[in-house]
């Protein structure tokens, strides 16, 4: 009965070390895949430490949305080219409009065929052109009826969105020429703990589709990419990890917690069996 006793007592602690030594590998994720932006040495810099950034070019497609405004010596013309309620509408918080924008009643929209159409002047090509090469297009266009004007072109309404494992997933809406992937992921809220960071999934539309790209953010070098920026209408999907923890899964000790009562309960349970069995 004693040799039974010790017997139990080792099988019963042998459990315990296998069960917690699982536990522990299981959820313990490698610390190469949390942290952002890692010197694994292929960043390409100049003389200086400079990283080289590839220039953001963004075509413009079919759908965008285009503020164009025009002055000339006409004030009356003026008001025909210039959006009416620009600027009007939109709720700002941290740098972006959280409710849209109101250039899609009143901005300048790239119709199918790649045109925009103005009062009087009719179609001008814009699309699978960059900003600064549609507006030269429309520059040239105007000079057959002006010979003095000042020409604005921007793209009204710069959007994308971000999903899957972040803290505020969502569609954000941002007023300015260039935003970074971390620009755009902290709009997000930042990616949750388990957030499978060196595969973020962004799909970018193109004129002939969608194309899906995987993203490292823990490699360096993504500064050197064409993926640095965002452009209009991407999208950001941020799968999880395999390796998830019980409970909690932002914190390995309060997974702990949930489970140590549980495997203790089992424990006693089996152990009381065994005694009562060599009686």
């Amino acid at each position: 009965m004693i040799i039974s006793k010790i017997s139990a007592s080792k099988l019963i602690r042998n459990i315990l070390i296998i069960f917690t030594a699982s536990f522990l590998l299981s959820s313990c994720v490698s610390n190469k895949k949390y942290v952002y932006m890692q010197d694994r040495g292929n960043l390409k810099t100049d003389s200086n430490g400079v990283a080289s950034v590839q220039p953001y070019e963004y075509l413009l497609q079919k759908g965008d949305i285009l503020y164009v405004s025009l002055t000339t010596e006409d004030e009356q013309l003026n008001k025909l080219f210039v959006p009416n309620g620009a600027g009007g509408g939109m709720v700002m918080q941290q740098g972006q409009s959280v409710s849209g924008t109101p250039f899609y009643f009143v901005g300048y929209s790239i119709d199918s065929e790649g045109n925009i159409e103005f009062p009087y002047m009719g179609k001008v090509r814009v699309g699978g052109k960059t900003l600064e090469a549609a507006k030269m297009e429309i520059e040239t266009q105007l000079k057959k009826y002006f010979k003095v004007f000042v020409l604005q072109v921007k793209i009204a309404e710069f959007k994308f969105s971000v999903l899957g494992y972040v803290n505020k997933p969502g569609q954000f809406f941002f007023q300015q020429n260039k935003v970074t992937i971390f620009e755009a992921i902290s709009l997000a809220g930042d990616l949750q703990n388990l957030a499978k960071r060196y595969e973020v999934q962004l799909y970018r539309q193109f004129p002939g589709g969608v194309k899906v790209i995987n993203i490292d953010l823990t490699d360096r070098s993504i500064i050197n990419s064409p993926y640095w920026y965002i452009q209009p209408n991407d999208v950001l999907y941020v799968v999880p990890l395999k390796a998830r923890a019980i409970g909690d899964v932002s914190s390995l000790q309060s997974s702990f917690g949930v489970v140590a009562p549980l495997l203790s309960m089992m424990l006693l349970v089996l152990n009381t069996y065994i005694l009562v069995k060599n009686l």
